[in-house]
């Protein structure tokens, strides 16, 4: 699940980045996005804690750097997030989002770090340290900052919102900001009950089992979210559905229409996947279905390129779009 979140979140930073080279992007996205591919790196999907963590003094430095990367991540998303959503700009005079409140959260989890008595690297840093009170109000301030943070985005994304696009990725993020936000308040109850000796062991055990599913089911359902608007974007872009409907007409009807060699028509069905405007191309095939059913009455066009023809039709006519023509049918019942 970790690596999963990882590779979904560097593949939808490289987009965003993508985007931003080309035209003006939200930053603070890419900012978040950036930060948190650094934050998933640090668990070692790719190179291992130990090793990243011996270059640091193999003290466990590489957890505050992990916590302070998803904090930071969090942060810019509810920031991207509340200037994209938001009317207007009066989010901004409160203290929470005032880059000083970052800085001041980021303070707060790093000073109790400082005082703890180091031991070395370790994967279950916090379980086998919650017994010091630094490492224990360490890791509550961390998690108490990332539930405030997820409940603020939450709330913020599941505002009604017009483009579908927008409104799925709202609310993707929305249920993957909420299984962090519990996570992190299961996580305090984890590491309190720990820490002061409540509950049994079984109970402890249990708490701390339900952390990872929870949150890192929550990154991954988040890096879903933000990656659907710059996917939709790219595939709107590339004109994909546009393209394989040339290819399929030109496969099908290209050598009746246009009357091509056997050498021209291959030619013409290798090009019209890379043709520069396939919309053009279509409306080309559009004319010429009229065209040839008025001069071949008496010959049927083959019924799926019929009904391709139809959606492309459909579509210039400012019908249903293409996706939907092709697809089979809804019930309505």
């Amino acid at each position: 699940m970790i690596a999963a979140a990882f590779w979904i979140l560097t593949a939808v930073f490289a987009i965003r980045l993508y985007f931003i080279v080309r035209s003006a992007s939200s930053t603070a996205f890419v900012g978040a996005i950036g930060i948190g591919v650094l934050g998933l790196f640090a668990t070692g999907v790719v190179v291992p804690q130990t090793t990243i963590d011996a270059a640091l003094g193999g003290i466990n430095f590489l957890h505050l750097i992990r916590n302070l990367c998803v904090t930071s991540a969090v942060w810019l998303v509810r920031e991207g997030i509340f200037a994209a959503y938001s009317p207007d700009g009066s989010y901004r005079s409160q203290l929470s989002h005032h880059p000083v409140a970052a800085g001041l959260g980021a303070v707060a989890i790093t000073l109790p770090f400082l005082f703890q008595q180091y031991v070395p690297t370790t994967s279950k840093f916090v379980p086998e340290n919650v017994q010091q009170l630094p490492v224990f109000i360490y890791a509550s301030v961390y998690m108490g900052i990332l539930a405030f943070l997820a409940v603020s985005v939450l709330r913020i994304c599941l505002h009604p919102q017009e483009s579908r696009p927008v409104r799925v990725s709202s609310r993707v993020v929305a249920s993957g900001m909420g299984l962090v936000a519990l996570a992190s308040v299961e996580e305090i109850a984890y590491m309190t009950a720990t820490h002061f000796d409540v509950g049994s062991s079984s109970l402890q055990q249990v708490l701390y089992i339900l952390f990872y599913p929870l949150f890192y089911g929550g990154v991954l359902l988040t890096s879903l979210g933000l990656g659907i608007p710059p996917a939709v974007k790219a595939w709107r872009r590339l004109q994909l559905w546009d393209r394989a409907a040339l290819l399929f007409l030109t496969a099908t009807l290209g050598k009746t229409y246009w009357g091509l060699s056997y050498s021209g028509w291959l030619a013409k069905i290798a090009g019209s996947f890379y043709v520069k405007c396939p919309s053009a191309r279509l409306y080309e095939y559009v004319i010429r279905s009229s065209d040839h059913k008025v001069a071949f009455s008496g010959l049927a066009t083959p019924m799926l390129a019929g009904r391709v023809l139809d959606a492309v039709q459909a579509r210039f006519d400012g019908g249903v779009g293409f996706l939907e023509s092709v697809l089979p049918v809804k019930a309505t019942h």
